[in-house]
């Protein structure tokens, strides 16, 4: 495997140390997500990235002109990608790129064992290879893209907010382009009642912790896509929506009728730190939470 570039993917492309977002809930290697950001003649020649049991898929936010890549050192045909358009590579491949023009991407790091296990869970076929066109467009990877865009400003996010983006790319990547029929669950499409109840006693007891979508849809007795889309169906909303719901109900009941500080409340209900809840809290609510506190 090659954590190194799931860890680092920037310093292949001789570029400052980038934020990323990870999903850990598996036992495998993290999926990563990196935004890479360079102006022209920044980058040239990328390093050779050593071979993994590894996909990266790449989604530009830009268009780029002109770039040439090699796999296994033969030249692979490439033409200009527009704004919007992805590409992927097989780390196993040993892949290596001349990029001389500015360029700005979102860059999926999807290990194979990591796969296998979501695949798994879906009880289906695993991605073995993904025939997706150099510079194709798709516009459900690039609405991903743009969800991911505030989180990856910051480096954080809520567990659940990744683990749902990983299991609806999963889920389309294994639909559109590995050529297997993916077959779509059956059932009623809502959770059963106890099985809501399940899952808001969960997030409440575990506010200050990071709970996984995996966990959450075994809770269930459902594969993860399954659940994310029954419990949006059910709720309105999407379970990181729930968990954050719930995180800023207590974090106001604290402010209301505790003296407690700010920062040891944003560390109750699961903020990273103080200035991420006070951003937070003042976004959702109009005013920081100082301001919120004092009236009451």
């Amino acid at each position: 495997m090659n954590a190194q570039y799931a860890g680092n993917a920037a310093a292949y492309f001789h570029l400052p140390e980038a934020r990323i977002l990870r999903s850990t809930s598996l036992q495998n290697e993290d999926i990563t997500i990196t935004r890479l950001t360079a102006t022209k003649n920044t980058v040239n020649l990328t390093d050779p990235i050593p071979p993994a049991n590894a996909f990266v898929l790449s989604l530009q936010l830009q268009p780029l002109p002109r770039h040439e890549l090699w796999l296994d050192g033969k030249r692979e045909p490439v033409t200009p990608y527009g704004c919007g358009a992805i590409s992927v590579v097989d780390l196993a491949a040993r892949p290596t790129a001349f990029l001389p023009t500015a360029f700005d991407c979102i860059q999926f790091y999807l290990p194979q064992a990591t796969l296998d296990q979501l695949a798994a869970a879906e009880d289906r076929a695993p991605i073995r290879e993904l025939a997706v066109p150099h510079g194709a467009h798709d516009p459900f990877v690039e609405s991903i893209g743009k969800l991911l865009l505030p989180a990856l400003s910051e480096a954080r996010a809520p567990r659940l907010f990744v683990d749902g983006i990983i299991v609806a790319l999963h889920h389309h990547l294994a639909a559109r382009y590995t050529g297997a029929r993916v077959r779509e669950p059956q059932g009623p499409g809502r959770l059963a009642v106890w099985q809501v109840e399940r899952v808001k006693a969960m997030i409440d007891a575990h506010l200050d912790e990071s709970l996984s979508m995996p966990q959450l849809a075994a809770a269930c007795e459902l594969s993860p896509s399954y659940f994310c889309r029954a419990f949006r169906l059910t709720t309105g909303i999407a379970p990181y929506q729930w968990l954050l719901r719930r995180r800023m109900e207590k974090a106001q009941e604290m402010l209301a009728k505790t003296d407690t500080s700010i920062a040891e409340i944003a560390f109750r209900c699961g903020f990273s730190d103080q200035s991420h809840f006070t951003r937070t809290f003042s976004r959702m609510t109009g005013v920081p939470p100082g301001a919120w506190r004092r009236p009451r």
